[in-house]
């Protein structure tokens, strides 16, 4: 529209834009989704007006994928991901990995997110080392997951000190060591993530099955009764939108407990 006022003329509007000034709006209509909630209507309609000006930045693919991960729209959020990926595996082939419960795939993103950096990455604030241990604890490797979650808490330990370490690394490398039936080092493993995180249940829980492998049913029970009081006030392992791996319940200890009885 072109509006005259004396002998001046101006452009308010302008149906065609370059490609190039396309590229530079996009970025700022994309940011002004932060006024709406995440995969609200007005939030989608914002992302894709971005999208429609500039269809090849793999942020906006992140973010369509990101609102349909929250919703359980998971076919969607693979087409979505998968596109953010394709254009910049360097910034969210580790985002992908930690969204899924396939554990090859994980492990795939996490090694491409790393081999286009060049080190070990982070991808929602953890190490690829660290969560690479956890998807080779799901595929029952064990011995590869403890050498995975030890580069992670060694690199951690080295640079910031041992109390960085995320405390659910001790969780599951004491898991890992407690599958191998190697009970000495597994309950040492469980007593240090406990020095950092004291009242969590699943510790507890897991030493009182290592004092029945022992025979040690006193023992036993005393971890029980301090599991299920931590787990009834929440100090527990879980996550918002996933059973985590050896997912525990107060159905799980009081069932212990009961075998216990029964023995």
């Amino acid at each position: 529209m072109v509006l005259a006022s004396g002998c001046t003329s101006h452009e308010w509007y302008k149906k065609e834009l370059s490609s190039e000034v396309q590229k530079q709006y996009s970025p700022q209509v994309r940011a002004g989704r932060g006024y709406f909630y995440q995969g609200r209507v007005p939030e989608q309609f914002q992302l894709k007006e971005a999208f429609r000006l500039d269809s090849t930045d793999a942020d906006l693919w992140r973010e369509f994928g990101t609102a349909r991960v929250k919703r359980g729209i998971l076919d969607e959020m693979d087409y979505w991901y998968g596109g953010a990926v394709d254009r910049k595996p360097e910034k969210w082939a580790g985002f992908r990995g930690y969204l899924y419960r396939d554990f090859p795939r994980e492990i795939a993103d996490f090694n491409l997110g790393d081999e286009d950096n060049g080190l070990v990455d982070y991808s929602q604030g953890q190490s690829h080392d660290y969560m690479r241990g956890i998807c080779y604890y799901g595929l029952k490797d064990y011995e590869t997951a403890i050498t995975y979650l030890d580069r992670y808490i060694t690199k951690i330990t080295e640079e910031e000190g041992e109390s960085w370490v995320d405390v659910i690394a001790f969780l599951y490398r004491a898991l890992s060591l407690l599958q191998l039936e190697q009970y000495d080092e597994a309950m040492a493993e469980f007593d240090r993530a406990l020095k950092y995180y004291p009242n969590m249940s699943d510790c507890f829980y897991h030493k009182a099955r290592i004092y029945i492998a022992r025979g040690q049913f006193d023992l036993a029970r005393q971890q029980l009764d301090k599991a299920e009081e931590y787990f009834q006030q929440g100090y527990y392992h879980l996550r918002p939108y996933v059973e985590v791996l050896e997912q525990i319940y107060i159905q799980d200890i009081r069932a212990l407990r009961d075998e216990i009885s029964t023995s």
